[in-house]
């Protein structure tokens, strides 16, 4: 085996079977190896975040959160590698968008569309050139992740909920996916209710599609 797909094996085995794959990241920080293997994932070290939403620290801290949250969850995934992945993709993007307004305000807006180049540039090196259905997961769960709390936020209409399901490749691990991603924080909060209209909104979705899709036949 090359060192390549050693890595991308070591790679696999830490999201899939890891209680807590920050351990190992956080290992290689400690060993000056992230920024070689990993150089997307070390960039995210000392990029600032707004200290209301994130006072867990810079996004490589909520990243290392949010992986951990994926990993209570990924035996709930249909996709469990991409859902992983996605958690450890997902905010690539403040690496390019992260500014300090007049007022100081911390901002990273488009993030989420932003990052996928370098999502792109990451699962190149990470993923065998066949896994197309891999990447487009992955490249599709970090560019919605935003959506679903932000929908929820706003007790948006099942219409919206709707148009964003009809966009994910898997709806059911986009909801997880908001959730690791709300839960990686050291904000306290209750989930319950975000989680409630999320499932709601994908039964309403997963309903109607199918009576769509009766109506076809």
């Amino acid at each position: 085996m090359n060192k390549e797909n050693k890595i991308r094996k070591e790679l696999e085995k830490v999201l899939l079977t890891y209680e807590k794959p920050s351990i190992y990241f956080e290992k290689l920080r400690k060993d000056n190896k992230l920024k070689i293997l990993y150089p997307e994932i070390n960039d995210l070290i000392g990029v600032i975040q707004s200290p209301v939403h994130h006072p867990e620290g810079d996004v490589f801290n909520h990243t290392m959160m949010v992986v951990d949250e994926a990993a209570k969850l990924r035996d709930k995934a249909k996709f469990p590698l991409g859902f992983m992945y996605a958690a450890l993709c997902h905010d690539f993007g403040k690496i390019l968008t992260t500014t300090i307004k007049e007022d100081g305000k911390i901002i990273s807006y488009n993030h989420e569309r932003a990052g996928l180049k370098l999502v792109r540039k990451f699962l190149k090196e990470t993923t065998y050139k066949d896994e197309n259905n891999l990447r487009n997961y992955i490249l599709n769960m970090t560019e919605l992740h935003m959506q679903p709390n932000q929908l929820a936020n706003q007790n948006s209409k099942l219409k919206s909920t709707r148009k964003l399901f009809a966009k994910s490749v898997c709806p059911q691990d986009l909801i997880l996916l908001a959730k690791a991603d709300a839960l990686g924080r050291t904000v306290e909060q209750n989930y319950s209710l975000k989680e409630e209209y999320l499932i709601n909104g994908l039964n309403d979705y997963l309903n109607n599609k199918e009576i769509n899709k009766n109506d076809k036949l």
